[in-house]
């Protein structure tokens, strides 16, 4: 007779709850193009440069007062400030183009230079400002708040294969998320740093912090944590520039990074500072070639009553299992291979990528090898998502002989691996909404030649060193083919 275990569990993935979250992705939407002054300090100082404060994707100057005190902080402290709302849904060209016209605007107010603070893309965006569109004579510096330098793979994740159905669903798809894939934004990178006439006044800031079992952005930092420290949402390597003053990685998520209280104190000294000053940090490669091989994604539009099925290998210390789909009551069970059922995990609202959408989520210790499915049944055809974590020894390993296995990974075995494949699936996308599925095979960065975006999925499946025991994981990168038939971003393969 089967055991029934009831967990519960919370998720909340790359969360932040609509407009009561300060700086949160999903603040009610302000006018683009809108601007407004801060209320004035007590004492004007004309020594002190106004302060402009600019927000990320999704989110509108009500990011900086909601729940969050950044615009009390700069009065207190004797700064003029200024609240700008860009597009929320618009690509960081757009964006900057908006950016540097308003920027003029406000300098012709404030009669003097400005110090841009950018939280999350709002950084990249007003970069573009600076560097496209001639807005540099209007900034002193530029202060960014875990700002997607180098992309996020949150983003690759909802135009990949797996993860694109519920994004497209549920209306998530944007020139703004699709600017942020990791391919992309290495072509921008390519183009800017060059471009870039004033690299001392940028200052960066990061976090590497994404909480715990359940919480906001603990999902987000799950599915980052192969990539390197991560704030929930972007990766410490991300938020860095090569030429920036990279001042802290701190114990801040994406949230709080951008908190008053937490924050104003840490960048104050940075306001008045003279811009050519630096503190540093090592610098770690934001285009690392590592393969991420602890996750296993799998997605797509289900029938009413949907199967999917993954293999734990022995020796796996952990699981997190994450089901995403449209209805809060459709509820999945997994199923062990021992026959034990696992039901009635706790259902939150999921976000960033995927608001509008449900989560079911559970972590289980030492799980037993193989075999496990898990059953979702629905009343119509609906897209989903699942997400498995894999605390094991094996992901290292997987990593080492993935990079090294050339095209025919088939055969490949080390002491642990008795045999390792790779199936590779290309999408290519001309601009954000619509994609077209390519027929590629393990060696096909040659086929490449169209200018344009390829998500790139590789599912890795084996047999470790016992025989016995089957294990799978999946590795998604974005890849950009720019007009010269460069390929920018991590080759996966």
């Amino acid at each position: 007779m089967k055991k029934l275990i009831c967990l519960a569990a919370v998720m909340l993935f790359f969360s932040f709850a609509s407009y009561a979250y300060a700086g949160s992705i999903g603040d009610e939407p302000g006018t683009p193009g809108k601007w407004f002054k801060g209320e004035a300090p007590v004492q004007k100082d004309e020594s002190k440069p106004p302060l402009v404060f600019v927000h990320g994707i999704n989110s509108s100057s009500s990011t900086w007062f909601d729940r969050n005190d950044m615009a009390k902080q700069a009065v207190l402290n004797g700064y003029e400030s200024a609240f700008i709302d860009l597009y929320p849904d618009q690509d960081t060209k757009k964006n900057g183009k908006l950016l540097a016209e308003k920027l003029k605007e406000i300098y012709d107010v404030f009669g003097r230079k400005l110090i841009v603070i950018g939280h999350s893309k709002g950084g990249v965006d007003t970069q573009s400002a600076l560097v496209y569109h001639n807005a540099h004579p209007y900034v002193e510096k530029v202060i960014t708040l875990g700002s997607p330098h180098y992309g996020t793979p949150l983003a690759d994740l909802a135009y990949s294969k797996g993860g694109s159905w519920l994004a497209e669903i549920l209306g998530q798809k944007s020139d703004a998320l699709y600017s942020l894939q990791t391919g992309l934004m290495a072509a921008f990178r390519s183009e800017t740093d060059k471009l870039e006439k004033f690299p001392q006044k940028y200052i960066t800031y990061s976090g590497s912090e994404w909480g715990t079992f359940g919480g906001v952005l603990y999902l987000g930092g799950m599915y980052l944590k192969s990539f390197g420290a991560n704030d929930g949402a972007v990766t410490v390597s991300s938020t860095r520039l090569s030429y920036a003053n990279n001042i802290l990685t701190g114990k801040w998520d994406h949230n709080s990074i951008k908190n008053g209280t937490s924050m104003f104190p840490v960048f104050q000294h940075q306001l008045l500072a003279n811009a050519t000053s630096t503190g540093n940090e090592n610098i770690e490669s934001p285009n690392s070639t590592e393969l991420n091989t602890d996750v296993y994604v799998k997605g797509g539009e289900s029938e009413k009553d949907k199967t999917e099925a993954f293999y734990v290998e022995e020796g796996t210390n952990g699981l997190s299992i994450q089901w995403l789909n449209e209805r809060h009551e459709a509820q999945p069970e997994i199923i062990a291979p021992n026959g034990d059922v696992l039901t009635n995990l706790k259902t939150s609202e999921a976000s960033f990528p995927y608001e509008g959408a449900f989560s079911h989520h559970v972590q289980i210790n030492k799980p037993v090898p193989g075999k496990w499915t898990i059953r979702s049944n629905s009343e119509k055809m609906t897209p989903y998502l699942l997400l498995v974590s894999f605390d094991s020894p094996l992901n290292e390993e997987i990593k080492a002989e993935a990079a090294k296995s050339g095209d025919d990974a088939s055969t490949h075995s080390s002491s642990l691996i008795k045999r390792l494949s790779k199936k590779v699936e290309t999408y290519y996308f001309k601009d954000a909404q619509k994609d077209h599925p390519l027929k590629t095979t393990a060696s096909s960065a040659v086929q490449l030649k169209k200018e344009g975006a390829y998500s790139v999925t590789v599912h890795y499946t084996g047999l470790t060193a016992s025989g016995t025991s089957a294990f799978n994981r999946t590795v998604i990168r974005t890849l950009y083919v720019d007009q010269h038939g460069n390929i920018h971003g991590d080759i996966p393969y």
